[in-house]
């Protein structure tokens, strides 16, 4: 099974049971550690065994420990949609979690199978599974050159040992079968013709005797006859008279033959013989032969030197085809070497190997994502996109490139004191986020990214964009709270010279009950406040200390609202006995005028000096809002009788210690409000 980028491989076997019944077999399974993240994934090579398309599959999974301790079993873990046709290999490259920690080998099986029918499987309570074993044909077998002879030959694979067992037959390419299926789930091959050909019980056994062909027959000479026509009648013909003569013997003796001649056409008969064997040697015999080491090279694994047989055969039988099923063989061990790039410029050369290109481009993409260089994974994803874009695995690529690069942005961001170059930093690191379509937690970075790029235009004093950035953000972590304080940042700067935004922002920030938002806005509107406390109807100047409250009137001078009316004025006094009291102050709206003390209902006996303390507030916002002023003065009770008399005695004695040039010190002035 492949590992994917930056996974290191726990273990890896292959799952020799079988369920007759499951539409799907776990044919191997692969324990993998994300060195990035710590955790734990399983991939699962499956085989759709059905007549219909998978669409998804839940698994049973087994944990194991590291001496294959029974750890815990997990149910119907969910793997990602397929879209698995029938036969089809498939779920190696869509890997999921295993929270179970100490975990080292896993047993894995199909539990629940969805089809894009809408129908389920389910995998029985009894679950019948049985054992069983491929074995691989290896070049070094005795049996393979005919095992590969047939296979070619029949059209099937030659990967494993046909075997059949009670239950179950397993195909030449590993797939195990029920006995009720003449033909393999996986590839297809009939079951009865592998029996009869690829049985490696019947290589052995001798072949059936065959019967001689007859003698050649040659024709015999005919003896001498000799037809003697009848004398000529004038009666009827009479039919010719047959006289068999004997050959006339010689009247000399028989001279003695000379064999030169014949010596001689035996010679020329043997070269002809030799030439002829020669040529066919030459013609057939030798290039069969060489064919046939061609071949064995080729199953050896020396694919140049067999490339080199081939060529030399030219168009002989389909050596052709050969070199190019060499150069294939050869391609795809260099990928499994890891040399990529050699093996994609090999199956380039060949041709018709687009898929395994494909593979080629994505390995080198991983190779150089997990040595750290992105930029050139990266590029190796945008060539797949380009050439392949029906590549289901590019797309899982491009998500880690992207991700990678925008954590390294974002890191970039972070440490850099310029706040223009932070704010490029977090939006290129937000791009490369939004690129990974969803990957781990791309969103929540997305988020952090524009939160840490707002604060960015903050620093930078590009208060609008910050506002801006603030308010897309919504309710994470305190953006709504730190737009709001932009946007009074961005108030207090445009005071001078206020602007459409000023005025938008304070209704705003009115809204959201912000501090001095209210009186801001009212102070650009034109509206104003003004309080203040006299002595007596009069209008005069409070004195250093007031001793009689009923004397007190409250001057105030508020600017209209709207058309509706005045402000209306809630005063809220605090004597110093700690007694309080509320009153509105201008009850029939009216912006300026006096009241006295006596006409609200306000304590005026008090017992205790101090301080008192009228603060004014907007009636409509109430008392939870800033007030309007404040304002304060000092308080004493009315001196009696005897204390008067003692006062006047201690200034007498005073004046006659200042003529005696004595300085009498002055009584501080008590604070007064106003």
């Amino acid at each position: 099974m492949r590992n994917y980028q930056r996974f290191q491989i726990l273990s890896s076997a292959r799952q020799d049971l079988f369920c007759p019944e499951s539409p799907v077999w776990v044919s191997r399974c692969q324990l993998s550690r994300d060195l990035e993240s710590g955790k734990r994934l399983l991939q699962a090579r499956m085989v759709n065994c059905s007549e219909k398309t998978v669409r998804q599959v839940f698994l049973r999974v087994v944990c194991l420990g590291a001496n294959r301790e029974r750890l815990t079993q997990l149910e119907l873990v969910p793997m990602q949609s397929f879209s698995a046709r029938p036969g089809e290999l498939f779920g190696e490259d869509r890997p999921v979690e295993i929270i179970s920690k100490g975990t080292v080998f896993v047993e894995v099986y199909a539990q629940r199978v969805r089809f894009s029918d809408g129908s389920t499987w389910d995998e029985p309570d009894v679950r019948g599974y049985l054992a069983f074993r491929a074995e691989p044909v290896r070049p070094e077998d005795p049996h393979y050159e005919t095992l590969d002879d047939r296979a070619r030959s029949g059209g099937v694979r030659n990967d494993c040992y046909f075997r059949a067992k009670p239950g179950l037959w397993v195909c030449t390419c590993g797939m195990p079968n029920t006995l009720r299926r003449l033909r393999c789930a996986r590839c297809g091959a009939n079951r009865l013709w592998l029996e009869q050909h690829m049985d490696p019980n019947l290589l052995d056994a001798p072949a059936p005797a065959q019967t001689p062909a007859p003698p050649a027959s040659y024709p015999m000479p005919a003896p001498s006859v000799t037809v003697v026509p009848a004398p000529i009648h004038s009666d009827p013909p009479a039919q010719p008279t047959i006289i068999v003569q004997p050959a006339p013997e010689s009247e000399t003796e028989e001279e003695p033959v000379s064999h030169a001649g014949r010596n001689t056409a035996i010679v020329l008969a043997v070269l002809l013989f030799l030439a002829l064997g020669v040529f066919f040697a030459y013609r057939y015999l030798s290039p069969y032969l060489r064919y046939r080491e061609a071949l064995k090279e080729q199953a050896a694994g020396n694919y140049d030197e067999a490339v080199a047989i081939f060529e030399d055969l030219g168009e002989y039988r389909d050596s052709l085809d050969q070199i190019s099923e060499s150069l294939a063989r050869k391609a795809a061990g260099l990928m499994g070497e890891g040399k990529y790039q050699e093996a994609m410029e090999l199956y380039t050369s060949i041709g018709g190997h687009e898929e395994r290109i494909a593979d080629c481009l994505y390995s080198l993409g991983v190779l150089a994502f997990n040595g750290q260089d992105v930029e050139t994974a990266l590029e190796y994803v945008e060539q797949l996109q380009t050439r392949y874009p029906d590549y289901d695995r590019t797309a899982t690529l491009a998500q880690y490139c992207y991700y990678s690069l925008g954590n390294r942005a974002a890191a970039e961001a972070a440490a850099e004191t310029d706040p223009a170059r932070r704010i490029n930093l977090y939006e290129e690191a937000s791009s490369y986020f939004a690129r990974t379509d969803g990957y781990e937690d791309s969103n929540e970075r997305i988020r952090e990214c524009a939160y840490r790029e707002a604060q960015a235009y903050r620093e930078a004093n590009e208060i609008e964009e910050a506002i801006g950035c603030f308010g897309e953000l919504g309710d994470y972590k305190d953006a709504a709270r730190q737009q709001l304080d932009c946007m009074m940042e961005y108030v207090m700067q445009h005071l001078e010279a206020p602007d459409d935004a000023t005025y938008a922002y304070l209704q705003k920030l009115v809204e959201a009950n912000y501090s001095d938002a209210q009186s801001i806005l009212d102070r650009l509107n034109g509206v104003g406040f003004s309080f203040e406390v006299l002595w007596e109807e009069q209008g005069e100047a409070l004195p250093d200390q007031i001793t009689d409250l009923s004397k007190v009137v409250i001057q105030y001078s508020v600017e209209l609202r709207d058309e509706q009316g005045a402000v209306l004025v809630l005063v809220l006094c605090e004597l110093p006995d700690g007694r309080q009291g509320r009153a509105l102050l201008n009850t029939d709206r009216s912006a300026a005028g006096r009241r006295s003390w006596t006409d609200f209902p306000f304590p005026t006996n008090c017992t205790d000096d101090g301080t008192v303390t009228l603060t004014f507030y907007d009636a409509m916002l109430g008392e939870n809002a800033e007030p309007l002023q404040t304002v304060t003065f000092s308080f004493a009770q009315s001196q009696t009788p005897e204390i008067e008399d003692a006062a006047a005695s201690f200034l007498h004695s005073q004046r006659q210690e200042t003529d005696e040039g004595s300085a009498i010190p002055k009584r501080p002035s008590p604070p007064t409000g106003g």
